[in-house]
């Protein structure tokens, strides 16, 4: 398939417009030095006319030229300004602590986490309501029992074990698991793992069913009835690695015009 043009004539013309209008203005201003010069001699009553019915016209196209060209850096000044502004509010709500204790689905997430999200569905808007769907990781402000497993930071379903522990029910993947397709399925010859604090333990996350043509192009669920259910892990390995990288949270302070608060009324927490 051949790409259409980027800008239609009309838009290219426009575009184009203040460049025409300042190469013309600097025609008229040397045309005007020259007709200054060829004529300094003659008296002011014999001097030929300089103001003629073409010069006006194009002096006429110059100055609206530079004016819409003027207008075009300011419209772009002001969309540079809003998208920065707008930046500045996705990055605060994708790096951030969490100011309040947060059901996450099976998981409360405590307070002071270290967050980090995308939500393809912020707009940069100045505040929206507190959200974790999306979640890449967190670095918990204390350990957290995550499906079964007390860990201190989470990346999907990788934890970083706090401390030395068993881990069950281990699964494995079977070559011959759902009619030759393949599959994880309970390993009957390890019904634990002996893992170690430091380490991350690796589980096999199930897909949670749910109507995708109905929730086509609408942000998921989220809170208590997010789709995050930890109790339907199974662990598969531990291994020796380095700890779950969570970004820092987001703490520029954005252009001028920026608000301090990026949230919208938060949920309340299990305390109040």
């Amino acid at each position: 398939m051949i790409p259409g043009p980027l800008f239609s004539w009309p838009q290219l013309l426009l575009l184009l417009y203040p460049f025409v209008a300042v190469l013309l203005g600097a025609g008229l201003l040397l045309y005007g030095l020259s007709w200054k010069l060829r004529n300094r001699h003659l008296p002011a009553d014999q001097r030929p006319r300089f103001w003629r019915a073409s010069t006006m016209v194009f002096s006429v196209i110059a100055v609206v030229g530079c004016l819409w060209g003027v207008f075009l850096q300011f419209k772009s000044w002001q969309f540079q300004q809003d998208f920065a502004l707008q930046t500045h509010y996705r990055q605060s709500r994708q790096q951030f602590v969490l100011p309040q204790d947060f059901q996450y689905g099976e998981l409360l997430i405590p307070k002071g986490s270290l967050i980090n999200r995308y939500d393809a569905f912020d707009n940069g808007e100045p505040q929206r309501p507190l959200r974790m769907s999306r979640l890449d990781a967190v670095r918990f402000a204390h350990p957290v029992q995550v499906a079964g497993t007390w860990a201190s930071a989470m990346n999907g379903g990788v934890l970083e074990l706090v401390r030395d522990q068993r881990i069950g029910p281990v699964f494995h993947f079977d070559d011959k698991a759902q009619d030759g397709y393949g599959g994880w399925v309970l390993d009957p010859s390890r019904p634990y793992l002996e893992c170690k604090k430091g380490q991350q333990a690796r589980f096999n996350v199930p897909l949670i069913d749910y109507d995708i043509v109905a929730e086509f192009g609408k942000p998921e669920p989220d809170g208590p009835d997010a789709r995050f259910k930890p109790s339907q892990w199974a662990v598969t390995e531990c291994t020796d690695s380095e700890p779950i990288e969570v970004k820092p949270a987001y703490t520029d302070k954005g252009p001028k015009e920026t608000q301090t608060e990026v949230w919208g009324p938060l949920q309340p927490s299990r305390e109040d």
